[in-house]
């Protein structure tokens, strides 16, 4: 696997109600640099805990989370605040863009952030608006624009900070499958041009398909997990195979 982007030990989550539910139940996990692993598992699993634990959005209960080598618990607020846009780059389901700004003004935020010169700033939203084709809508507002499109926009925003992992929340739940193809292609393209590791979420199989590997989380725990060969429908048939033994099809899951 090479050099650990994200090492996770004996990760536990859990959330203190009338009657304590453990989320998260000791899991073990390394994504290796430029590794593109997707997560599914069952509804309630913990596969969403995970990622949120991972992208410092929801604190573990125990264990330890690395990513290059640091703790992000560890920080205080202006230095996770830092280490958030230096590191990690963020894909939601809802896009999470700014409607008042452009898509240039959107995409350039996390280096507004840290006050990069104007020079650097435009050569990189150059490079990054080339590679994912959308140039000619830098000008638009986010409501002139299709969701495809937004989710260009939401990717452009995450990696123009040059982040060493992605991390991935149902990034195609809210498009078409003509939309959904082009983004997972453009997962791919980052995954493989931009050498940034990708940690994914996703309930569709063929979403996880596009991933070199796939973890399967159950009950809180690790269960299992398989590797895609040179053969993606192969890969695609295993995927079903899983998560029919898990007991659930796509729409359940």
């Amino acid at each position: 696997m090479g050099n650990s982007i994200l090492q996770v030990s004996n990760l536990q989550k859990e959330y203190i109600r009338e009657i304590t539910y453990r989320a998260l139940n000791g899991i073990n996990f390394q994504l290796g640099e430029n590794e593109f692993v997707a997560v599914m598992g069952p509804s309630g699993s913990g596969k969403t805990t995970f990622l949120n634990s991972v992208s410092t959005i929801d604190r573990p209960t125990a264990g330890e989370i690395l990513i290059n080598s640091r703790n992000p618990y560890t920080l205080n607020d202006d230095e996770l605040a830092k280490f958030r846009r230096k590191e990690l780059g963020f894909v939601f389901q809802d896009f999470n863009l700014v409607h008042t700004l452009t898509v240039k003004e959107n995409i350039l935020l996390p280096l507004t952030l840290d006050s990069l010169p104007a020079d650097k700033m435009n050569q990189r939203l150059k490079n990054v608006s080339q590679f994912l084709g959308i140039e000619e809508l830098l000008s638009k507002r986010i409501y002139e624009i299709s969701g495809g499109q937004k989710q260009r926009v939401a990717i452009a925003r995450a990696v123009i900070h040059e982040p060493t992992l992605l991390l991935a929340d149902e990034p195609t739940g809210n498009l078409d499958s003509k939309a959904v193809n082009d983004v997972m292609n453009l997962f791919s393209s980052i995954h493989t041009a931009l050498n940034t590791a990708i940690l994914m979420v996703t309930h569709d199989p063929y979403v996880a398909s596009f991933a070199s590997r796939i973890i399967f989380i159950k009950d809180g725990k690790l269960y299992n997990e398989i590797h895609r060969g040179h053969n993606r429908k192969q890969f695609y048939q295993e995927i079903m195979d899983t998560l029919a033994f898990l007991g659930g099809g796509q729409h359940e899951l």
